[in-house]
């Protein structure tokens, strides 16, 4: 019972992202945070001392309240689809999908770095 309804809510939360609309509170929280955190990866470039994976870290770091806003908002987002006796799986929910995201954006400023280095 458990896992089925996890697959279903994985399922809505699927739904729920394709069918938001482009000024969605959740869209607008992301929008915030991947340019907190494409603009904080900057100064890191030219640090190689540094690996490309650690510049990129540092910037999530560095953008770890964008995150948290994020990651709310995704929770709230997912909450809204559920019944209130839900909100826990909910929650949890919310937040895997917020971190997904979030190593989705870990990966994407490691190679952004790794390409500025090497002249790409």
């Amino acid at each position: 019972m458990w896992r089925r309804t996890l697959v279903a809510a994985s399922v809505l939360i699927g739904l729920v992202g394709c069918a938001s609309s482009p000024s969605s509170p959740t869209r607008h929280a992301y929008d915030n945070y991947w340019a907190c955190a494409s603009n904080a990866v900057r100064p890191y470039i030219g640090q190689r001392d540094l690996t490309s994976r650690e510049a990129a870290l540092r910037a999530q770091a560095h953008c770890n309240p964008s995150y948290q806003k994020y990651r709310a908002a995704q929770i709230a987002a997912v909450r809204h689809t559920v019944a209130s006796d839900s909100y826990d799986m909910a929650d949890q929910l919310g937040a895997q999908q917020a971190l997904v995201w979030r190593r989705r954006v870990t990966q994407a400023l490691d190679d952004y770095v790794r390409r500025v280095r090497n002249g790409s």
